[in-house]
């Protein structure tokens, strides 16, 4: 038995969750206060709320810098701790994934359970991140190896398993289940020329990926840009493999869908705790990589002609050294020898 710790906060945490129970199968127990996911076919333990009116000013929410989320007398955090450990008793699990908690983790080790933490990039060098790190038997990072997305404390060494980037859809050119295979939405599809602004849930709001586009489509007058808000997962897949560039944020699932797709990009950092996403757009500027990085402040004086001429031109190929369709596999097997004591 796998316990896997799903984070209720953004979809990524859920999103590789389920393309890991494709892998796993019904051995993985999922463990989270989101409810169980469409398609879900093993155990799904869903969690009180961490949160309530008793944390609406939370007193000392972090034990002094130890944790991240521990709030005086909570009782949406008393009553989630005990409904994982009265689980932990009765499931008897060989290894707990946490994607992500600092809390969710110290707690499945304290029972004596073998511990994988799931990384994300960014600077988690702050003492409850280094707990999480230290404690761990092995901590998976969804990038390549190669690419510095990820600043902690203390080295990692061995215990870090880069499996490379993990997308809800099969990379170009392989087959695999995808979520649009049962869904049934209508696709916008690209005329010629056409701009794919992939925003994410919300839109473009008034951050810095705004700002970009405000600038390029200035810039670009005779070009259509086309804005993909609130879709779901067909729609998204449908529409990047359509496109023949996109604009786009610097989150990691994002950045994982639009390489899958192998379209080349311009990528923008929003502001995200422990600079996640200048973290990850650091190193893809870095990169070989078909992308191009930008600020709103060199947004302001790019020659966007340019630009857009040569990112129309690259090959998307390149993206493969992102994503290669096989993260999901490298992970399970991950996690499988730490259950059977092998790492």
């Amino acid at each position: 038995m796998i316990g896997y710790y799903v984070h209720h906060h953004g979809s990524g945490h859920l999103s590789r969750a389920t393309a890991l129970a494709r892998v796993l199968g019904d051995d993985l127990t999922g463990l989270s206060s989101l409810a169980r996911p469409a398609g879900w076919t093993g155990d799904w333990l869903q969690l009180p709320a961490d949160t309530g009116p008793d944390t609406d000013e939370p007193v000392d929410p972090t034990a002094r810098g130890a944790l991240h989320w521990v709030p005086r007398r909570a009782a949406g955090v008393r009553a989630r701790a005990a409904a994982l450990s009265a689980w932990f008793e009765r499931a008897r699990p060989r290894v707990i994934v946490t994607d992500v908690s600092v809390e969710v983790a110290l707690l499945a080790r304290l029972h004596g359970i073998p511990v994988v933490v799931v990384a994300q990039p960014g600077q988690r060098d702050d003492e409850a991140h280094r707990l999480a790190y230290r404690i761990a038997d092995r901590v998976i990072g969804f990038w390549p190896a190669g690419f510095d997305v990820l600043q902690t404390a203390e080295p990692l060494g061995g215990r870090l398993a880069t499996v490379g980037a993990l997308s809800r859809f099969p990379a170009a050119g392989r087959t695999g289940d995808t979520a649009s295979e049962t869904a049934q939405a209508p696709v916008p599809v690209p005329v010629p020329g056409e701009i794919l602004v992939f925003s994410g849930t919300g839109g473009t709001g008034p951050g810095a990926l705004a700002s970009v586009v405000r600038a390029a489509r200035a810039a670009l007058p005779e070009r259509r840009f086309t804005e993909l808000v609130d879709a779901s997962a067909a729609q998204v897949e449908a529409t990047l493999a359509r496109a023949s560039l996109v604009f786009s944020h610097c989150g990691q699932n994002a950045v994982a869908e639009i390489a899958s797709a192998r379209v080349p990009a311009v990528l923008v950092a929003e502001e995200r705790p422990f600079a996640e996403q200048e973290s990850l757009a650091a190193a893809l500027a870095a990169s070989d990589l078909p992308v191009e990085v930008m600020t709103p402040e060199s947004a302001e004086i790019a020659d966007w002609t340019a630009l857009a001429a040569r990112l129309g031109a690259t090959d998307g190929g390149g993206w493969e050294a992102w994503v290669d369709g096989a993260a999901a596999e490298r992970a399970a097997q991950v996690i499988r020898d730490v259950a059977e004591d092998r790492s």
